[in-house]
């Protein structure tokens, strides 16, 4: 082989090696989760929030998954996809995608009126409480308050007239669950283990405390990062106390996205908008595009319909946005009280776009940040 040959090869060897060397430092993909797992590290580290898991969704279906941090402060143990974390008022929509299969089933109808299949003594003094419906409970319209002002008394004041404008409560969905656990003769807890947690395949989740959940997850820690004794539930409660993990609560995502375990035309009704939210939580002027459908918040956004919805049971904070147009969306959960802080900078990061529903919560990463630094 003469001296030209020889360097013509090396020459092509070089140019191969380039090109697959180009490739790999050039994958978007990569290159886009490695670059959202360093923006993720800090976002915690600003917010003191010690551990977080996240799913991502993309086309329907699984993209990408990850854990971060530490399941307790003064601990070594790694946050992992199996860590269990308190997914908070996430628990609502899961709950009203079984109130939709009793509804497809005919065993409840979405606008007759609760007290029909069970009276309420907690608050049957007020009469305006017969015209509460399971339409109104999940569109957050019953006229309950969040809570009851001393959760062990037996007496619930109404907070307005049910169907007059939104108003979220917890103390809607459990009359809902009760109501749930007469018509169907079970137990709330079996009822959702039969009819979403099994089906769906969430093996990492429950509504009461599991001893499986012993072996992996997380603690709450305040705002200052410190350690907090945890909740384990022994009774359900559809307002919050689902237990889950990223990725469990990505399959139920999942679930909505493709149809599974309910019609879609029964989704379609999940995903309407049954009454438009305020631009602020505790405000009265009404923000254009923002609504709230059957357990989910919407909004309508030239980019497309969003699905969102938060979980806040204090030092346990998530999160859950989906783009319906795309079939993309984002799911994180974190131990910190901290943790709801950059929500908008998560999904900014993700998903995309301007969201009403940060306004709504009055989250505002960026805006903290400049205080922060002033």
């Amino acid at each position: 082989m003469n001296n030209l040959s020889i360097i013509f090869r090396r020459l092509a060897a070089l140019l191969s090696l380039a090109i697959v060397t180009a490739k790999a430092q050039n994958n978007p993909e990569k290159a886009s989760f490695a670059r959202l797992d360093s923006v993720i590290t800090k976002l915690m580290t600003d917010a003191k929030v010690p551990g977080l898991s996240l799913a991502l969704i993309r086309n329907a279906q699984f993209d990408y998954s990850k854990s971060y941090g530490v399941t307790k402060a003064d601990s070594t143990q790694r946050v992992d996809l199996n860590t269990v974390f308190e997914a908070a008022s996430l628990t609502k929509p899961v709950f009203a995608y079984a109130v939709l299969q009793l509804v497809e089933e005919g065993k409840i109808d979405l606008d007759k009126p609760l007290y029909e299949y069970l009276p309420y003594p907690d608050v049957a003094s007020d009469k305006r409480y017969e015209k509460i419906t399971a339409r109104l409970v999940l569109s957050h319209r019953s006229g309950f308050p969040n809570w009851r002002k001393d959760r062990k008394s037996n007496h619930l004041s109404m907070r307005s007239t049910p169907g007059e404008r939104f108003g979220y409560s917890g103390e809607g969905f459990v009359y809902l669950q009760k109501v749930v656990e007469k018509i169907t003769g079970n137990s709330i807890n079996d009822v959702m283990e039969e009819r979403v947690l099994k089906p769906l395949k969430m093996s990492n989740s429950g509504f009461v405390w599991k001893p499986s959940f012993n072996v992996d997850y997380a603690y709450p820690h305040d705002e200052s990062g410190k350690v907090e004794e945890k909740y384990m539930p022994s009774q359900a409660n559809m307002a919050y106390s689902l237990h889950t993990t990223a990725n469990d609560y990505a399959r139920f995502v999942l679930a909505l996205l493709n149809a599974t375990g309910l019609k879609r035309s029964t989704l379609d009704q999940m995903f309407s908008a049954q009454t438009q939210l305020p631009s602020r939580f505790f405000g009265s002027d009404l923000a254009p595009n923002s609504y709230w459908g059957l357990g989910i918040g919407l909004e309508k956004n030239p980019t497309g319909t969003y699905l969102w919805h938060w979980g806040d049971n204090g030092a346990f904070k998530c999160f859950v946005m989906v783009n319906l147009a795309q079939t993309e969306g984002v799911i994180y959960f974190s131990n910190g009280s901290n943790g709801l802080d950059f929500a908008d900078e998560l999904v900014r990061q993700t998903i995309g776009g301007q969201h009403s529903a940060f306004d709504f919560l009055g989250i505002n990463w960026q805006k903290e940040l400049n205080k922060k630094a002033k």
